[in-house]
């Protein structure tokens, strides 16, 4: 406990001394705690909060990183990502929760059944604005303005696994300025596409900033077929958004976390538009 709050043992040769020491040692650690996150206005996801390297509070974040889980699971399924990035910067972590372990009704046999219907089966899913897409648009733009309005100063990830990739991703191009600077798409696919070229190229016309982009897919998932991260590749790259894709021979999984780690650190020392030219 001494050396832990950073005192030492030096000059210590009574157990009085001993004990007030560690008194001191205790007080320091709970000094250095961050304190409890900010009440978020009783939003319906009920965001689960991850501090990393925030003694100083609040107003220390450098970067916030919103993560939604996929479907069926529950924001405590993604909350060990927090200490298992090992981001040395100064890092809120954000893991919403669908109130019914979906973010809207969706049927994940639909997509392994879209690769035997062929192209025009394919075609049609991805084309889909489903119920509730429209819901969480507005959700997620409060739970943004919450997290904006306690920490300006901070760079802002929307990111998610799986159903979670969606949600965050369609959330993302639908914000208001200055919208996001950057969205981690894990395992994912694209969703109501039409919408989302049209949403960037808006931006492109408008000048506004667009998102960096991380992709990442395994391989062998057998939920939602490897193929279709390609095509969210070439839509942000059509673009021109700054993508880094990160194939991997895993299954439906967030897959290695090295290369997520290094698109944080990337998000959080790039500077202005996240597009190329």
């Amino acid at each position: 406990l001494i050396t832990e709050g950073g005192l030492s043992f030096a000059g210590l040769a009574e157990k009085s001394e001993l004990r007030d020491r560690a008194r001191e040692a205790r007080a320091r650690k709970l000094a250095a705690k961050p304190p409890p996150p900010p009440p978020m206005s009783q939003h319906p996801w009920d965001p689960a909060y991850e501090y990393v390297n925030c003694a100083a509070g609040p107003s220390s974040v450098e970067l916030v990183v919103v993560m939604m889980h996929g479907i069926g699971a529950s924001k405590e399924d993604l909350v060990p990502l927090a200490s298992r990035l090992g981001l040395a910067a100064r890092v809120l972590y954000v893991f919403p929760g669908a109130p019914t372990k979906q973010w809207w009704p969706l049927n994940p046999a639909d997509w392994m059944q879209s690769v035997s219907g062929g192209e025009e089966a394919m075609a049609k899913l991805i084309r889909t604005e489903f119920p509730g897409l429209r819901e969480c648009r507005v959700l997620g733009q409060r739970l943004v303005d919450d997290l904006r309005a306690k920490h300006p100063q901070a760079k802002l990830v929307l990111g998610g696994f799986s159903q979670g990739a969606m949600t965050a991703t369609d959330v993302a191009l639908h914000l208001a300025e200055p919208g996001c600077d950057a969205i981690l798409h894990v395992s994912g696919a694209p969703i109501d596409v039409d919408n989302w070229a049209t949403r960037l190229e808006d931006m492109a016309a408008k000048g506004r900033k667009k998102p960096l982009v991380y992709i990442s897919h395994g391989r062998n998932d057998f939920v939602l077929p490897f193929t279709v991260s390609a095509w969210t590749q070439c839509l942000f790259q059509q673009a021109k958004c700054d993508v880094t894709y990160r194939p991997h021979d895993g299954l439906h999984d967030v897959g290695p976390l090295e290369p997520i780690k290094g698109f944080l650190i990337k998000t959080l020392f790039t500077a202005g538009d996240g597009g190329t030219t």
